[in-house]
């Protein structure tokens, strides 16, 4: 399709409207993941609200976007189920500092529990944010899980 000049007339029955060009979204550079555990069924969160009122925030604050999510099954019980542990956000971001500023700030409201963590790479480091009772332990190095990094 050829671009509309300038002067062309405004259009009209049978003639499309131009289409405005949309400006790039800054590029998102940085990933981050949000694991958030889940004590019991009830605590789920069956509509994926977290992940769309996340994505609304980062985008309206020109951060970046959610990418992702899903459940994370824990270990088995004793009649073989595998409930759900934790929800897991991907998130591309943007600027990798604010973002998580934002994420600390936002995650409590959406009712993340101690034991969030905002998983993220600075400086080449694998690294974590996490809430607990007292509020946020930042910057965390990942713990080792038979000789791995656990994520």
């Amino acid at each position: 399709m050829a671009p509309i000049p300038a002067s062309a007339p405004a259009p009209s029955e049978g003639h499309p409207a131009p289409i405005a060009p949309v400006p790039p979204a800054a590029p998102a550079d940085d990933f981050i993941f949000v694991k958030i555990p889940v004590a019991r069924r009830e605590g789920t969160d069956p509509l994926h609200r977290r992940e769309d009122t996340i994505d609304q925030m980062l985008r309206a604050r020109g951060l970046g976007l959610v990418v992702g999510w899903g459940d994370s099954l824990g270990a088995p019980r004793a009649d073989g189920q595998r409930p759900t542990a934790y929800i897991r956000i991907d998130i591309r971001v943007n600027d990798l500092q604010v973002a998580r500023c934002e994420l600390r700030a936002l995650l409590p409201t959406l009712g993340a529990p101690a034991g969030t963590e905002v998983h993220y790479t600075l400086q080449g480091r694998s690294l974590l944010d996490m809430a607990d009772s007292t509020g946020w332990q930042l910057e965390q190095a990942l713990p080792q899980v038979q000789g791995r990094l656990h994520r």
